[in-house]
């Protein structure tokens, strides 16, 4: 999860209510995506307007306990790669916000994946260094991980210079902290990660 205007008032339940409230009224339709399965009493809701998608508890004043929505990439993230000439010319970005209530965070945990696979079928996903948390460190370590599992995924990384293929998961660690460490601290650096599926 990034930081965001979003996310901090969604973070306090009171404020996240009276968004999710707002977001119904304007914006929110149930949907359905393939493979998904959501229990009652939950609802998957996607904005008319964008790709925006929520989990909201089912009841009266409902509550966001899972957020994802895509967005376009800066224009020097797609003059690099579409200079790569990938399989699949779409890229974008994934905000992730999820709620700390443990027992929310159990029973959504497996969201997060089943979001990334199910873009992945259409975008190239860019990660870029920015305000990110720990936690959305982890989100991405986990999707990077399984990505070196599937030989149809490849992961590169491009400098502002010249593009690269990633080759394995050592080689992805011995770059990945330093990205952290900058996006942590806030430095400038034009430096991506993309995930590329190859479309068969």
């Amino acid at each position: 999860m990034q930081h965001s205007q979003l996310t901090v008032p969604l973070n306090e339940e009171d404020q996240n209510r009276q968004n999710s409230q707002s977001f119904l009224s304007y914006a929110g339709r149930d949907c359905q995506i393939p493979g998904f399965f959501i229990p009652k009493p939950y609802r998957l809701v996607k904005s008319v307007y964008c790709n925006e998608y929520r989990i909201l508890s089912d009841d009266p004043e409902p509550q966001t306990l899972f957020y994802i929505r895509l967005f376009e990439p800066d224009d020097y993230v797609n003059t690099w790669f579409k200079k790569s000439r990938l399989p699949n010319d779409k890229i974008t970005q994934c905000l992730v916000w999820s709620s700390l209530v443990p027992h929310h965070r159990d029973a959504f945990q497996f969201l997060a994946t089943k979001f990334f696979d199910f873009f992945l079928e259409t975008y190239n996903i860019a990660i870029c260094i920015g305000n990110m948390t720990l936690c959305s460190a982890h989100f991405w370590e986990g999707r990077i991980l399984s990505s070196f599992s599937d030989k149809r995924i490849n992961v590169y990384k491009c400098d502002g210079n010249a593009i690269v293929n990633i080759p394995n998961w050592l080689e992805f660690q011995l770059i990945w902290s330093e990205f952290i460490y900058k996006s942590s601290e806030n430095i400038h650096d034009p430096s991506v990660i993309l995930i590329s599926k190859n479309k068969n």
